[in-house]
């Protein structure tokens, strides 16, 4: 519109809206130096005859604020939004013009409608677009004045083209006419500077401040819509990168080729504190495996329930399993002195609560025969499917972390040997220098210190541990806090590594960084501008009292809200391939799928709040211990009995 007002060099004045004001600078400053002027809209186009009047000062005042900050200029002309033209009928159109006038303003209305803000026109039943030549005539037709006129055009609100044909098609033929083109002080007889006054030189460092606020509203505003822009294309593109990973890992796994002759020591060490209603089953597990050189570790740290007793009484006298006590320490010190208690070449360091399939030690192991593999994780499944939380979970473990691992095994960066299931080459723990105290998240820091040594690190699907999750949301929050904090811990402790050790430091550590960490402290705002974008929608509809013929923002807000909605769902659809794919390559039902939208607006809520408080956590230097699970025994899997041998 402004490079056709310049070609036929016409001028007009400008009704802006403040917040459009706000978010386009630029664009009020080119209005002005081009030489027209600016009026008042409001703030936010409300109906201001149906709005307080605290509200509509509030509005007026608010986009005095953005047109002094930007152009240090004032304006003195107000348009009302919605139905105000020069006879205006009812109280509803009266009030905005009384306190207009209150507040020292003029207000200027208008006998000239083309309507170019209603697009569309129903003729004959079929519903086509008001053409340019149609507003034309209307103008032509209603232009009978001596004493001239505005006539009113839109430049938001939709598709304005339209409009910006018909404005050279009016400057041409109402100047045959005999008419010219004006502003409206020019009518009022009065000049540019009486409707825009200069701010006073007293009122600069308040406009200063003003400006700073605006800006930072600006800049927020621009910030949110391009974190919810990288946050959608970044994370479709590790969902593909992912997902073609971990079916690249599947093929590779199919192919693999083991020596079914190799058997080597196993010792399996069980870190315990208070498991008296799981510990027995665990063990039951693990004989049931039937792996031939193989013996048990059961380290209780400091039980003040009957976790060793427990024990005792139901394998007191076996041959392959030991039990050891020791003051609490937590669970890295318990993994310690069991490993130093074990004579196996391979160290499986087992949760106590996880129940392992039936061959589960031998697929671990089997990798093993390969001199460069330092650890093997296994794939961890949710065996208390019990309530929505617990299918969530379940969800999380097979499309998230599961998939992550069959992934990152192709380029060997596994970030973390889960302690639901994992086997560890005894050397390779020795040379790291065991499991240290200094994180929460012992398992992945081992990994990690394991992975710079030069090992490598294996994922083995088919070696399925079956853990025990939280049933509530306050259990499931102290866990993920754990796990949270403890990634951070590592995260920051392995800071040198970025970079470096190949696709280790190159793509897993600053995934970890951008998605765990980053992207997890912007996904609230994301979630935030999608509620604020809807609450406009639904604002600016009920401020219109639920008319949908006129002009309005409406259209922009709907427009707004249809672009993040479609991205949006792009997204969750990339994501539910995804998922299906993981749940495919796991050889799980797809129906649980079902849950994955509700996971994503009720269950990711809370997984934000947990990165926040370990951020929190992290900044004050906060240090926590175990922080574990109240067990309750409520994995539904079938373990088989050890058979019974004589002598």
């Amino acid at each position: 519109m402004l490079d056709v007002l310049k070609r036929y060099n016409a001028k007009a004045t400008f009704f802006l809206i403040g917040q459009n004001a706000e978010r386009y600078p630029n664009l009020v400053r080119r209005i002005w130096n081009e030489g027209h002027e600016i009026g008042n809209h409001s703030f936010t186009h409300p109906n201001v005859g149906t709005i307080s009047e605290r509200q509509a000062r509030l509005e007026l005042t608010a986009t005095q604020r953005v047109f002094q900050s930007l152009l240090h200029r004032s304006t003195v002309l107000f348009r009302p939004p919605y139905n105000a033209d020069a006879e205006p009928t009812s109280l509803e159109e009266v009030r905005p013009i009384q306190l207009a006038s209150d507040m020292h303003y003029i207000t200027v209305l208008e006998f000239l409608d083309p309507q170019d803000w209603n697009t569309q026109v129903v003729e004959n039943g079929i519903v086509r677009r008001r053409t340019a030549e149609e507003m034309l005539q209307t103008v032509l037709m209603q232009i009978k004045t001596e004493h001239g006129s505005s006539i009113l055009l839109h430049d938001g609100g939709g598709d304005r083209s339209e409009t910006v044909k018909l404005i050279p098609m009016l400057i041409t033929e109402l100047r045959k006419e005999g008419y010219s083109f004006v502003t409206v002080s020019q009518l009022l007889g009065k000049t540019r500077d009486d409707v825009n006054p200069p701010v006073k030189n007293t009122d600069r460092l308040m406009l200063a401040s003003d400006r700073m606020v605006f800006e930072a509203i600006y800049v927020f505003e621009l910030f949110l819509s391009i974190a919810f822009i990288s946050a959608i294309v970044l994370g479709t593109l590790r969902v593909i990168f992912v997902t073609v990973l971990a079916i690249i890992s599947r093929v590779k796994a199919r192919r693999a080729h083991f020596d079914e002759g190799y058997r080597p020591t196993v010792s399996v060490v069980i870190a315990a504190f208070n498991e008296e209603k799981v510990v027995s089953r665990t063990i039951r597990a693990v004989l049931a495996n039937r792996y031939e050189t193989l013996d048990i570790i059961v380290v209780d740290d400091g039980s003040t329930d009957g976790t060793s007793a427990e024990v005792l009484r139901d394998f007191a006298g076996h041959p392959k399993i030991r039990l050891l006590r020791q003051e609490n320490g937590g669970k890295a010190s318990a993994l310690n002195r069991g490993i130093a208690e074990a004579t196996g070449e391979i160290i499986i360091a087992l949760d106590a609560d996880t129940i392992f399939a039936r061959h589960t030690i031998a697929n671990l192991v089997r990798h093993f025969a390969n001199a460069n593999v330092g650890a093997v994780a296994g794939n961890v499944k949710v065996g208390n499917r019990i309530n929505p939380l617990t299918y969530w979970q379940s969800i999380e473990y097979i499309t998230s972390q599961n998939l992550d691992r069959s992934a990152y095994t192709v380029i060997n960066s596994v970030n973390v040997v889960p302690g639901a299931v994992g086997a560890w080459r005894r050397t390779a723990i020795v040379q790291a220098g065991g499991y240290t105290t200094d994180t929460m998240a012992e398992d992945m820091d081992l990994t990690w210190r394991i992975r710079r040594n030069g090992w490598r690190i294996e994922t083995d699907n088919d070696a399925v541990g079956y853990t025990e999750v939280p049933d509530s949301f306050a259990a499931l929050f102290r866990q993920r806090f754990r796990w949270a904090f403890g990634t951070l811990q590592s995260l920051w402790k392995h800071r040198r590594a970025l970079g470096r050790y190949g696709w280790f430091g190159k793509v897993m550590l600053p995934s970890l960084w951008l998605f765990q960490v980053l992207f997890q402290v912007l996904s609230p705002l994301i979630d935030l501008q999608i509620l604020w974008t809807l609450s406009n929608v639904i604002g600016t509809w009920l401020a219109r009292g639920g008319r949908s013929g006129d002009w309005q923002p409406l259209p922009q807000a709907l427009a707004s809200l249809y672009v993040i909605g479609f991205m949006y769902a792009f997204f969750f659809v990339v994501e539910l391939i995804g998922s299906a794919v993981a749940f495919k390559l796991d050889r799980e039902d797809g129906r649980v799928l079902m849950w994955l939208f509700w996971q994503r607006f009720l269950y990711r809520q809370l997984m934000y709040a947990v990165l926040l408080k370990s951020l929190r956590t992290a900044i004050i230097g906060m240090r926590a211990g175990w922080g574990k699970l109240d067990r309750k025994g409520t994995v539904d899997v079938v373990v088989e009995p050890e058979p019974v041998t004589s002598s």
